[in-house]
Parts: C-alpha cells; sequence; structure tokens
C-alpha cells in the first residue's frame, strides 16, 4: 500500500508532559482539529508500548464544497511521559500513524510529530492533503489552547 509521510514542529509554553496529556486527550481537540466533531474513549487498557486508549472519532471533511460524516476508530498510545503514538484507521485501507514526542527546553517546549498516511493511491494524495492541513491548524492553535486550558 503506498505511503506519505510529513513532519511537523511547534514551540509552547506549557511543560512536555503537559503537552502530551492534551495531545493525548482527541476530546480536547474540538475547534482546533478543523474536521473533528466529536471523539469518546470507548476502551483502555496497557500493552507493549503502554497505557492505550482506543477512541471512536467523528470528523465532518468536505470534498470540495461538499462535507460528510465519518466514523473511525483511534487509538492512541503513551509511550513516556513526553511521547506517544497515534494509530487512526480512517476508512478501510487508510491509515494515519503519528509519533509525538514533547522536549523541553528553557524556553518552552518543542513538540515534534511525524505521520504517514497510508492508502490506497486513488485516496493517497487527498488523505495526505487533508491529513497535513488539519495537523497542521491543530499545532499553529495549540500554544493558545493550552493557555486556555491553563
Amino acid at each position: 500500500m503506498p505511503s506519505r509521510s510529513f513532519a511537523l514542529t511547534a514551540t509552547v509554553a506549557a511543560p512536555p508532559e503537559r503537552v502530551i496529556d492534551f495531545l493525548m486527550r482527541l476530546d480536547g481537540h474540538r475547534g482546533i482539529h478543523p474536521y473533528l466533531q466529536s471523539a469518546v474513549v470507548v476502551s483502555e487498557g496497557t500493552g507493549d508500548e503502554g497505557p492505550w486508549w482506543d477512541w471512536q472519532v467523528t470528523e465532518r471533511p468536505a470534498a470540495g464544497p461538499l462535507r460528510y460524516t465519518i466514523r473511525f476508530p483511534a487509538r492512541m498510545s503513551r509511550l513516556t511521559p513526553t511521547a506517544m503514538r497515534g494509530h487512526v484507521r480512517a476508512a478501510p485501507g487508510c491509515r494515519l500513524d503519528t509519533v509525538t514526542r514533547a522536549t523541553g527546553t528553557t524556553s518552552g517546549t518543542i513538540v515534534e510529530e511525524t505521520t504517514v498516511v497510508t492508502a490506497p493511491w486513488p485516496l493517497l494524495g487527498y488523505m495526505a492533503k487533508h491529513a497535513r492541513l488539519a495537523h497542521e491548524r491543530t499545532f499553529r492553535m495549540l500554544s493558545g489552547e493550552l493557555d486556555r486550558a491553563a
């Protein structure tokens, strides 16, 4: 299955653990993620990577002027206090796999995320474009959202 990847970086004033805490809680992304309508934890546990939470996510993306609703599962795993992994199954054969790390510095926290989008070739460009747009907006608004939640 073909894939594309992209990496994003943001600098925020919050401590690294707090950044990862926020990013793990998908239900807190409503308003900063452009497509997110809702996210609900449906199960949780601990595995080889550490604690994980399974979410049922509802999004409303656009295809040109038309908006449509999709529902899909997502698993967020806490790798360390300052790192997480996300596995999203947006549709059959369509995945987004992310690794996010938050590193403290003297001036704040650097948040780095790598995303790999995998999809059948007719959908890959569309999926990668919209995943990047959504994650860029989330990263752009992250600092303000963390300030507001403090």
